[in-house]
């Protein structure tokens, strides 16, 4: 199982750099592993501390100018409006949960998030649909006590 999950990525990692036109290099590759099931939605400088354990050469710069040009190509979404720059890997409607305390970003999947699409299309062509919600986390509740 694990073998057929890696020639997959494999797979669409060459069709990802074929398609964009880009250089199959180390370091996209790396990055693009990162991002496979990634759910944390880090910042360039997470990845960046995380990816240089498989690849300790690997640029800051190149973690930017790689996840930038996911997010312009449309394979990730680019989030400004956090605290921080933050990548997402799902590109699929969604909502994502803010905490307030903390700064992390959860993902939930709610029929709201095509709703305001489809409810927006008579006004334009809408190309994403962002649905954020403000709060605390429930890790963060729990460590005040409720």
């Amino acid at each position: 199982m694990v073998i057929n999950m890696v020639a997959r990525l494999e797979a669409a990692f060459q069709e990802l750099c074929k398609k964009n036109r880009w250089r199959r290099t180390a370091q996209r590759r790396a990055v693009v592993e990162y991002l496979f099931g990634n759910t944390d939605h880090p910042t360039v400088e997470a990845a960046w501390m995380e990816l240089r354990k498989k690849l300790p050469e690997l640029s800051l710069d190149s973690v930017y100018r790689i996840l930038d040009e996911l997010a312009e190509a449309g394979h990730i979404r680019r989030f400004e409006n956090c605290r921080v720059i933050r990548y997402d890997p799902e590109t699929k409607p969604h909502g994502h949960f803010f905490c307030r305390r903390c700064g992390r970003m959860y993902d939930f999947f709610t029929d709201a998030a095509d709703g305001a699409g489809e409810a927006c299309a008579e006004l334009g062509d809408v190309s994403t649909v962002e649905l954020h919600v403000n709060g605390i986390c429930n890790a963060c509740l729990r460590t005040e006590g409720g």
